[in-house]
């Protein structure tokens, strides 16, 4: 979406087994429908896996100045992306700061990366087309007398001309080069994964980008216009798998089109949610059976959706971000009080509670007030014949996400292998409000090398394997 404030719109698995290199499970125990290897590594996993964009947007409750929003994304995310820009375009000597439509300007942009490094994230910035500006804000970060330095760069943002796109982004990628060769830079920053305008892009500037760029969003649609995106729950959690699957195309495409550079170009998916609006009771979707009717980042459903969106990017081997800290719906944080919000998004929660979609990715990051664990750094093979339920597993540590994204309730028998003495479960269902703390099932007990827990239909659980 444009990086521009969201408009406030009032209408707008059975069982499963984990086993740890055993062909059959032990004598007596129940047969396995998941399946995990701890020892078959599919793929590392970047540190810069999990990522945020930092938005500008927040009533004055920031990264840079808010204990409690710093303390909820503290540690969560490998990296942080930020659009910055000179006060005055083309004037060197006016601040730096963000650069989002209605974003707030009182903020430095050393002062937001500082706040993303203070953090425990690398920052990330994009900056304008201009290749003067561009070079210059890389240069003031990175070879001025105060360094603050950023290692990795993104030029414009979700241009609608990819042709001539690519050839301001050839300009400005030399001379942000010429000020700093060590940095990274990519692009388009597309507005959806659209593949031809990619290959445009690519055929231009495949000989000079450092990773590509793209965002995508679940649905969304502008209130009263034709033409957008609007569909049942079951659709939206039935399309996570395109997030992996979009990715591995542009792989694709770059192989095809920069064959010599293929293994040097990265891909991420810089801007993610479910929705980029707002659509609250909407008739279209009065059939689908929804479980309520505020806009669907409200709702429980977001935790499973997101989720799952960030195992399919880890299958896929690529980085994707959150779109953003805060932002109203598209928000990982709720950035007002309870009564200050739009009257569906008025549900209890308070100013810096998560969002469902805080929840989802914690699954995976870990969340503040609970004892998650944060996925470890190899992906390892893992598998289920169950409906409904994906399965993801890292070694380094051991740790087992299930996401249950049907209405039927899963028993699972999680084969743990020998050595393994307990497993750590904390689960979150749909039977509690979405900005709720998971709950802690406590340490299963291990019986013949197995686990039993039970996943609600839909759920998400983690295992911490130990």
């Amino acid at each position: 979406m444009s990086r521009r404030r969201i408009h406030r719109l009032t209408a707008v698995t059975a069982s499963m087994a984990v086993v740890a290199g055993l062909s059959s499970p032990p004598a007596g125990a129940a047969a396995a429908n998941v399946t995990v290897d701890f020892a078959t590594v599919e793929r590392p996993v970047s540190p810069h896996a999990f990522g945020l964009d930092i938005t500008g947007y927040g009533y004055g409750h920031y990264i840079t100045n808010d204990p409690r929003e710093q303390a909820m994304v503290q540690g969560r995310f490998g990296m942080m992306r930020m659009g910055l820009q000179y006060a005055t375009p083309g004037d060197p000597t006016s601040a730096i700061v963000a650069n989002g439509a209605g974003a707030d300007t009182t903020v430095t942009g050393d002062q937001w990366v500082s706040a993303i490094k203070a953090r425990g994230a690398e920052p990330m910035v994009i900056v304008p087309e201009s290749a003067v500006d561009a070079a210059n804000i890389v240069r003031h970060f990175n070879t001025g007398s105060t360094q603050n330095r950023v290692a990795r760069w993104i030029i414009g943002n979700e241009p609608a001309d990819f042709a001539a796109y690519s050839v301001k982004f050839n300009a400005a990628y030399d001379a942000m080069k010429a000020v700093d060769p060590t940095i990274k830079i990519g692009g388009p920053a597309a507005a959806s994964p659209n593949m031809d305008s990619i290959r445009t892009f690519l055929k231009t500037s495949g000989s000079r980008t450092d990773f590509v760029d793209f965002h995508k969003y679940g649905e969304g649609r502008e209130v009263g216009k034709p033409g957008g995106k609007l569909v049942c729950d079951s659709q939206l959690l039935a399309e996570t798998t395109q997030w992996g699957s979009d990715v591995n195309q542009v792989r694709s495409i770059i192989k095809e089109e920069v064959p010599a550079r293929a293994d040097k170009i990265d891909v991420q998916v810089g801007e993610i949610n479910s929705s980029w609006s707002v659509d609250n009771d909407p008739p279209e979707l009065a059939h689908c059976g929804n479980i309520g009717t505020e806009p669907f980042q409200y709702r429980n459903a977001a935790i499973w959706w997101s989720a799952s969106v960030w195992g399919h990017l880890l299958k896929a081997g690529a980085q994707g971000f959150l779109y953003g800290d805060k932002n109203g719906a598209l928000g990982l944080l709720y950035d007002q009080p309870n009564d200050e919000r739009p009257l569906y998004a008025r549900n209890g929660a308070g100013l810096n509670e998560r969002m469902p979609i805080y929840q989802g990715v914690g699954f995976f990051t870990g969340q503040q007030d609970t004892a998650l664990a944060r996925f470890g750094s190899s992906l390892v093979r893992a598998q289920t014949t169950l409906p409904d339920v994906e399965v993801y597993a890292s070694a380094n540590p051991k740790v087992v996400v299930l996401v249950n994204k049907g209405s039927t309730p899963a028993a699972a028998v999680v084969g743990v292998g020998t050595g393994v003495t307990k497993a750590a479960a904390i689960q979150k269902s749909g039977n509690t409000a979405s900005y709720e703390l998971p709950a802690s099932l406590g340490t299963l007990p291990v019986s013949q090398g197995t686990v039993t827990v039970t996943l609600p239909g839909p759920s998400v659980t983690q295992l911490a394997i130990s």
